[in-house]
């Protein structure tokens, strides 16, 4: 996630930069980065779990899901049969 990065950013120009910029306070400026990226984080993690919970919700429910989330994983009706792809068998023409 990108607000890993920019807290990273942040962390840099509190406790690392050291410069005399006239007008600018550069660990005031990281502190303030690293908070933004904390409530940018939160939010996504949020939203995640929002998205999942309601994508769980109406596959229980039998309701068409809105949109999958994007974690790879696809959930299968337990009740429904299993079947085997079909596969055309070809015959051996080595001799």
């Amino acid at each position: 996630m990108a607000s890993l990065g920019f807290f990273a950013f942040g962390a840099i120009l509190a406790f690392a930069v050291r410069g005399d910029t006239p007008g600018i306070d550069l660990t005031a400026v990281g502190v303030i980065v690293m908070l933004v990226s904390i409530i940018g984080f939160a939010t996504a993690v949020y939203r995640e779990r929002w998205r999942r919970h309601l994508f769980e919700e109406s596959v229980e429910q039998g309701a068409t899901p809105p949109l999958p989330p994007d974690d790879g994983i696809i959930l299968v009706e337990p009740t429904a049969p299993i079947v085997a792809p079909e596969r055309e068998i070809v015959p051996d023409v080595r001799h």
